[in-house]
């Protein structure tokens, strides 16, 4: 039986993996993110394991974040992909929460 929306699959984890190559990192953090910030700071990492789930680092996590140009560009190649294999068309119905679609639009920078 063929999966429903096997790109949308293969979407969250190129997006799933996206995250976790973005959080892992050679350098260390600043000195300043290991204190307690008096305010939001702008960097923000997780690495989690992929096997386990398990939060392995994590600074900032939580904070609300726009989605990285590369992670838009990324989505568009995917259905850009999709739409040459003919596994979607420009009539194909995407469903998305009601709480996705009340989120303020973002700009491809």
């Amino acid at each position: 039986m063929p999966r429903p929306f096997p790109f949308l699959q293969k979407l969250i984890a190129i997006l799933a993996l996206l995250a976790l190559v973005a959080g892992c990192t050679t350098a260390a953090p600043p000195e300043s993110v290991l204190a307690v910030p008096a305010q939001p700071q702008k960097y923000a990492a997780i690495v989690v394991d992929a096997s386990t789930g398990k939060t392995l680092f994590e600074v900032n996590s939580r904070s609300q974040r726009y989605p990285a140009s590369l992670t838009k560009m990324m989505t568009l190649y995917m259905l850009f992909e999709a739409l040459e294999s003919g596994r979607v068309t420009k009539e194909t119905r995407i469903p998305v929460s009601d709480h996705a679609a009340s989120q303020p639009p973002t700009k491809l920078r």
